[in-house]
């Protein structure tokens, strides 16, 4: 009997953490999706799906879908991009090459909100760093972050910014886990660097480009810190994204049904995208 229910013993604290803060959460979030309450008051109302009809015959609730849109692909494929184009560089085997490894990382592990607050400074339209940079060349000032086009790019920027050098750390790990016979067997047989690149590195990289977009896209949909930092969601709710926006009916307006249903939407939405980057993945993703 014991050795039956060891393993469920063993299992049992990981179960109840995802039971207590995963599952549970999950289902009193649907729960109050279907009522009218109201954060402070002990009494609610079903109301059915009357929130969930509210939400989507919403035109700012579908302009706040597409900046979120907006936001993740950009930054995510940014982010990629850039990622892939540091780990290049910075897998060499030369003298302090350790050091710049880690001064990409720093943006990543330093808070969100100082982060923000530098780059409030550094868009300033009139004392910003960047905008005093282009000025020695003539460039006009940019409204950065009170013009809706040019706040969505500033948001994105600093976005990837921040977590560029978390991303080509993974990949610089990816990129020295492929064997070097492989190279050298390309090398004698006269490929050049660019094609070495397309047709070896970048496909035996792919579960962690992956990964990585996974992760990204989860994270640019949860962004909640920088857009409440730097833009509050304006200006005109040009970057107001979903999470901002459950945020403030849940507890600005003090409409938790309703939040709760943005919410499983939100649930939703990052599942289907999850699922599909997953199926579509057995199409390009090699793991050897």
């Amino acid at each position: 009997m014991s050795r039956i229910l060891t393993p469920y013993v063993f299992v049992f604290p990981a179960m109840a953490f995802l039971i207590i803060f995963v599952l549970l959460p999950l289902i009193m979030t649907f729960v109050l999706s279907l009522t009218d309450w109201n954060l402070i008051s002990v009494d609610f109302n079903w109301v059915g799906i009357t929130n969930y009809v509210k939400m989507l015959s919403s035109a700012d609730f579908w302009k706040v879908v597409n900046n979120t849109l907006v936001f993740g692909a950009f930054s995510v494929g940014f982010t990629i991009a850039a990622a892939l184009i540091l780990a290049v560089l910075l897998d060499k085997k030369i003298r302090s090459i350790r050091l710049f490894r880690s001064l990409i990382f720093l943006p990543y592990i330093t808070p969100m909100v100082a982060v923000s607050t530098v780059w409030i400074w550094m868009y300033d339209q009139n004392f910003g760093l960047i905008n005093w940079f282009t000025g020695l060349f003539g460039a006009p000032q940019i409204p950065w972050l009170t013009k809706p086009g040019w706040a969505m790019a500033a948001v994105i920027i600093a976005k990837v910014w921040k977590v560029v050098g978390y991303y080509a750390v993974l990949l610089i790990a990816g990129m020295q886990n492929i064997p070097e016979d492989l190279y050298e067997a390309a090398r004698i047989d006269g490929a050049g660097e660019k094609r070495i690149f397309f047709k070896i590195t970048l496909p035996l990289l792919s579960p962690y480009i992956l990964f990585i977009m996974i992760v990204a896209i989860i994270a640019s949909f949860q962004d909640f810190d920088m857009v409440f930092t730097m833009t509050h969601g304006g200006p005109a709710d040009s970057t107001n994204m979903l999470i901002y926006y459950l945020y403030q009916f849940g507890f600005e307006f003090f409409e938790v049904g309703y939040a709760s249903s943005v919410s499983v939407f939100l649930f939703l939405v990052l599942f289907m995208i999850t699922w599909l980057q997953v199926y579509v993945s057995k199409k390009w993703v090699h793991y050897s």
